[in-house]
């Protein structure tokens, strides 16, 4: 008989020297035994099924874990233990995190998201905060009996973000910004769209009701009127940096007068700053996209980037071009626009906020059914990449945002449906077992949950991405690898005649060889996505703590679940047939451990492997080791 990667001399001396233990005769060696005991292999997994002896904190005195004579022990207590503390788990997290959920559910919604060093973090955070307070001082104004005039506050917003598809970018041909146009018409156009859009100052004018114009260089390139004479002499005035710093200096006093004044300054710089800002003046008057375009769209584009120069019109220039676009780099490769949606959908004095919060969702949903019925098939085929050659159109819309996320995660979770039924089939062929099979899927899909229940409970980490879903896909491959890997350590276990001495020394063994490897590759990879902390975004921040934590989860799950279940399926179901149970399911006597140790002893032939292990072991290994061919593996991958 031949041992696999266990020398028979070590594990077996009556056998490897040939005496007969009937006869007391000495007998040639037996066929297919090799004399000579390899120093490779053979001598690394003696170390491994040989654990030294002696009693530790870990280890009894046969140097069996203690662990695993736990589990051994009282296999099915310890089965349940672990399920129902999952379900407990899982109960928790219902309780404390999706019960005390917002309207958004546990998921935080997507919304301006800049570097936290970016200044526009900053100025997002102000506006946020000043939106905020407006909201309550209307609150309050309701509470006090005042009428809030019908769609005079902000309640909802459309994005459009274009991007270029050729080198002049989004602004450098009329076909691409016509399409940009298109986007915006789809409302503009509509009369319907008056009774929802934000009104521009009600209380001041209740009698000339007019949409706000939509925030979008657009309103510039669709004047009502264009002077390409003035437009012209503020371009030649600002190419000049000294007078566009002269500008910026005296344009405050110009409009502002008093403090911004200097005493010193010249008149006939004032004079002329003055009639700078009058043409400026003059041709933003007419930047109102209700003309068609200007003729002349490169003109439009140079007093844009000219503008950017001033600073009192950076901030509106730099909404809609990107961040490379400036007076020495007139080509923006992005734009975005964006139409404001007015609330409430009537004259409104509540008296209680829970009437205010009532008849904001009436609002909210009267507002997504319209937008829905009218404008959502249009806005979709806009943003379809055959619909413009030129340029890619993308949106977003808060009335909408909910949906679209349970659309995504509808079909995410349809993905993963199927993701884990060939996870589930996967598992079943490799383990040959219903039971193991079931167990694997259970672990793979509780390691979710649970590690949310750390996220957000024990971390106490608040902003939950809806990108942190795709974990699931992670943790069904990952999953499946290690239960892989733990079934063939135990299918390998089997081979070596010294660990069939009991199941607890069996399963030391596998415990021992499997978790090691495991824990290398579950700590590569949890390190791998923590690396998403050094990101500034808060989403990938999310996700990279997350998906480490459920890569966690899941190794602990497999050594502890997934590592009992074998020890139940050990004592049931091994060896009884293919489906891995055959009723009635009770205790094997004798065990599969100690007929495979009989197997061994009586065997006089070369014990057989699975395709996959002698291909290893004959081809591959025998392969590896001639040194020729380790130098031309090396010199592939680096070359690769």
């Amino acid at each position: 008989m031949q041992l696999s990667k266990v020398s028979e001399e070590e594990f077996n001396p009556d056998t490897s020297t040939g005496v007969d233990e009937e006869n007391g005769n000495d007998a040639p060696p037996q066929e297919g035994v090799s004399e000579e005991v390899p120093e490779t292999a053979n001598n690394e997994d003696a170390v491994q099924a040989s654990p030294p002896k002696g009693a530790t904190c870990w280890t009894d005195e046969r140097g069996n874990l203690k662990v695993i004579n736990l589990m051994v022990n009282w296999p099915c207590l310890v089965f349940w233990l672990i399920i129902a503390l999952c379900i407990i788990i899982n109960f928790l997290l219902f309780f404390l995190v999706f019960r005390t959920a917002g309207d958004t559910g546990p998921f935080t919604v997507p919304s301006n998201e800049y570097e936290l060093s970016d200044v526009r973090s900053i100025q997002y955070d102000s506006l946020r905060l000043a939106r905020d307070v407006v909201q309550e001082s209307r609150k309050n104004n309701a509470s006090e009996g005042k009428v809030i005039s019908e769609q005079s506050d902000t309640a909802a917003i459309l994005m459009w973000t274009f991007e270029g598809e050729t080198p002049e970018g989004v602004f450098g041909s009329a076909a691409s910004i016509e399409g940009m146009k298109e986007a915006f018409d789809i409302f503009t156009d509509d009369p319907g769209f008056h009774d929802y859009c934000l009104l521009e100052n009600p209380e001041k004018n209740p009698t000339e009701l007019k949409c706000t114009m939509p925030i979008t260089p657009l309103v510039m390139y669709y004047a009502s009127s264009w002077d390409s004479e003035k437009a012209a002499t503020v371009i030649e005035e600002l190419k000049d940096p000294v007078k566009a710093d002269l500008f910026n200096t005296l344009y405050l006093c110009i409009e502002q007068g008093g403090p911004y004044c200097e005493s010193g300054a010249n008149n006939s710089d004032v004079a002329w700053a003055t009639q700078l800002a009058a043409n400026i003046s003059s041709l933003r008057g007419s930047w109102d996209m209700n003309g068609t375009l200007v003729e002349n769209f490169t003109q439009v584009t140079e007093l844009a980037s000219s503008l950017m120069q001033v600073d009192s019109f950076r901030g509106y220039i730099n909404y809609g071009f990107d961040k490379a676009f400036s007076a020495e780099n007139p080509i923006s490769q992005y734009s975005r626009g964006m139409i404001s949606w007015g609330g409430p959908l009537g004259d409104r004095n509540q008296t209680s906020e829970d009437e205010i919060k009532e008849q904001d969702e009436s609002d909210e949903e009267q507002r997504k059914k319209y937008i829905e019925k009218n404008y959502l098939t249009e806005i979709k085929k806009q943003a379809e990449l055959k619909t413009h050659a030129s340029i890619n159109s993308y949106y977003f819309m808060t009335s909408l945002i909910g949906d679209e996320i349970l659309g995504i995660l509808t079909q995410d979770s349809l993905l993963a449906i199927i993701s884990f039924t060939f996870v589930f089939i996967w598992i079943l062929v490799n383990t040959r077992s219903w039971f193991l099979a079931f167990v694997g899927l259970f672990e793979i899909f509780f390691a979710i949950p649970v590690s949310w229940f750390i996220f957000s409970v024990v971390f106490q980490i608040k902003y939950f991405s809806t990108l942190n879903t795709l974990a699931i896909f992670i943790v069904a491959a990952i999953g499946a690898d290690d239960i892989f890997i733990f079934m063939d350590a135990y299918k390998q276990s089997r081979y070596h005649l010294d660990i069939l001495v009991d199941l607890e020394t069996r399963m030391s063994w596998v415990y021992r060889r499997t978790g090691s490897a495991m824990a290398i590759t579950s700590a590569t990879t949890c390190a791998a996505f923590l690396c998403t902390l050094i990101t500034p975004l808060p989403f990938l921040q999310s996700f990279g703590i997350f998906a480490a934590i459920v890569i966690f989860i899941d190794y602990v799950l497999v050594m502890s679940l997934f590592c009992t279940a074998v020890v139940i399926y050990h004592n049931r179901y091994d060896d009884r047939s293919n489906g891995g149970c055959c009723c009635p399911c009770g205790t094997q006597n004798p065990n599969p451990t100690e007929n495979a140790r009989i197997a061994l002893e009586r065997s006089e032939e070369e014990i057989k492997r699975d395709r996959v292990s002698e291909f290893f072991r004959n081809k591959v290994a025998k392969f590896i080791q001639v040194p020729l061919h380790r130098l031309i593996l090396a010199v592939v991958f680096l070359t690769w």
